[in-house]
């Protein structure tokens, strides 16, 4: 967009300013202010072309000390011209000729083409309500404090309207505020508002207020023995001169750039498609690493399960093998013991059956003998005594022989057991041997390999079922983390179709947006011409709004100079001469 601004400052903004007489606020009230209303009935006006100038002296801190205006009247031709404004005091500029003053009217007779008069104001109001403040190394300070000091200064400018003054010269009018710097004094001069430039021995810091806003300015510098001059303000109706900008390509490139977010927008709708299609999917998948994982942990239950069937199993295996190997040495003792009482039987028998025959024999032998020995006494006819004595002898031999009879007839009974002997040896016979499978013995042979056969395998068993236990929990936990991935890849995927939903939709309300730019741009810059187009504008006098026909009207502002603390040497006191000491000076002695 192509522009020419030129600001006009017209008139002097020369400072001269100058001590005016004592503010009578009372007169300043009077007048409602420098731009008083006529709306009175039948008010006079003067509608002698003039032009004002307005001085204004304000404190360091920005309070107004005193306003006069210069008064530059040009009638039509010479004679006297009534001029108004509420002025405490007037002084003629141009020559030595009087003013008359009567209330608020100012009569002047002008004999030649112009004349210019002073007329103050005190301290009346300003458009602009002016506050400045100072800040050292942080520290906010007052501007009498100010002078020689050394440091870190920041200077801050407030303008604000000051809505008890007619708001025609706020809304049209451009303030130049320019801070000076002595340059030997300052450093490192900073400002993000205004521009920097060197004028002579200062540097200088210039601020632009522009018409109908309110402003703050700030600029910094390292200073030492600091001094200044004063804050300047020049201030003027704002104009400018204006090269209706050709918008042509700039609604042109909006045009296109509504193409391209059209294109944009496409693409963005078929982004979300796609990210809603994938979300669907990676939905999918993740449902199936899901189920995988919950499978996987129910696979990893089976087999903690069957590991600890297996154990169980490989455990009694192992007893059923001890068991079995029991049974077969049982087996085998057992009939070794009973073929080894048999043949203690049957060896007993036949020392039994020996001993029979040898009693016998004995109790025949025994029994011939008593017969023998019992008839002879009977025969015999012994005394009684000794027929007693051989009786008793008979009849011990007699005992003798029923005794060995009884134990005859015992080993009798007892030979009995070799029949037993023949049976606990055909009991061991039938128990049959390791050998033969159909054998009791084989069978108990059989029985305790194939258990010990069956403890081993149950054993690989045990540590098979381990392995699969352990190898499940691992597939469990690599389930697990698919699982989990697949979780944030569907999180993660959910988000991005959200996240393409909403670049569809803002690409819409874009697109939908961009199809108005070209209009919109082209009233933004109508609004921007009107906003600063003051060719409309007609001055008004700020002393009196009886003063109907100004031409221009500028304000010409400046705060206290900032001194360093002068240092008077003290006077010297003269010791007071005694009388002796004026004589000697007297005649020159002294």
């Amino acid at each position: 967009m192509g522009a020419a601004f030129s600001l006009v400052l017209a008139g002097t903004l020369a400072i001269g300013l100058c001590g005016g007489s004592p503010a009578t606020i009372a007169a300043l009230a009077a007048e409602g202010g420098a731009a008083a209303s006529a709306a009175a009935a039948g008010a006079a006006v003067n509608d002698t072309p003039k032009e004002e100038v307005v001085y204004a002296r304000l404190s360091a801190a920005g309070a107004v000390d005193n306003v006069y205006v210069v008064n530059v009247l040009k009638p039509n031709a010479p004679g006297t011209v009534v001029d108004y404004g509420p002025y405490t005091a007037v002084q003629n500029l141009t020559d030595a000729s009087g003013i008359e003053q009567q209330g608020d009217a100012v009569s002047v007779d002008v004999a030649e083409d112009s004349l210019s008069y002073q007329g103050d104001l005190g301290a009346a109001a300003l458009p602009w309500d002016v506050s400045v403040t100072y800040e050292l190394d942080g520290k906010r300070v007052d501007a009498t404090d100010l002078g020689g000091a050394s440091g870190k200064l920041a200077i801050i400018v407030t303008t604000k309207k000051d809505a008890s003054v007619d708001p025609a010269f706020f809304d049209n009018y451009l303030l130049q505020i320019t801070v000076p710097f002595v340059s030997d004094q300052v450093k490192e001069v900073a400002t993000e508002d205004g521009q920097i430039a060197l004028a002579g021995s200062n540097t200088q810091v210039t601020f632009t207020g522009m018409p109908g806003k309110d402003g703050t300015f700030r600029v910094e510098a390292q200073v030492s023995g600091f001094t200044m001059s004063g804050i300047t303000f020049a201030v003027v109706p704002f104009s400018m001169g204006i090269e209706t900008p050709d918008t042509t390509e700039l609604v042109s490139g909006f045009r296109q750039l509504g193409d391209g977010v059209g294109e944009l927008k496409a693409g963005a709708d078929g982004l979300a498609s796609g990210a809603s299609d994938l979300a669907a999917g990676v939905g999918q998948v993740a449902g199936g690493v899901d189920g995988l994982a919950a499978g996987a942990g129910q696979l990893v239950g089976g087999a903690n399960e069957l590991t600890g069937g297996a154990q169980g199993v490989a455990a009694g295996a192992q007893g059923l093998a001890e068991g079995a190997a029991g049974l077969s040495g049982g087996l085998g003792a057992y009939q070794n013991g009973l073929l080894a009482q048999a043949q203690a039987q049957q060896d007993q028998a036949e020392d039994i059956d020996t001993l029979q025959q040898e009693l016998q024999v004995a109790i025949g032998t025994y029994t011939f003998t008593y017969q023998a020995v019992y008839q002879t006494l009977i025969d015999a006819q012994v005394p009684p005594d000794q027929a007693k004595q051989q009786a008793l002898v008979a009849d011990a031999v007699r005992a003798a022989a029923q005794g060995i009879g009884a134990v005859v007839q015992r080993i009798g009974t007892a030979s009995g057991s070799l029949g037993a002997a023949d049976a606990l040896k055909g009991a061991a016979s039938g128990l049959g041997s390791g050998a033969d499978p159909q054998s009791l013995m084989g069978g108990a042979a059989a029985l305790s390999s194939g258990a010990s056969s069956l403890a081993s395998g149950a054993s690989q068993l045990a540590a098979g079922a381990g392995a699969l236990a352990s190898g499940t929990s691992e597939l469990a936990s690599g389930a697990n983390q698919a699982a989990s991935g697949a979780g944030q890849l569907s999180a993660g995927a959910g988000q991005l179709s959200s996240g393409a939903r909403q670049l569809a939709d803002g690409t819409g309300t874009l697109y939908e947006e961009v199809q108005g730019i070209p209009a919109k741009v082209q009233e933004e810059i109508d609004a921007m011409m009107a906003d600063y187009d003051k060719s409309d504008f007609k001055p008004v006098s700020y002393a009196s709004a009886k003063n109907t026909n100004v031409s221009l009207v500028q304000f010409v502002m400046s705060t206290d100079p900032i001194e360093a603390p002068s240092h008077e040497e003290p006077a010297v006191e003269e010791p007071e001469q005694g009388i002796w000491d004026r004589l000697l000076a007297l005649f020159g002695l002294a």
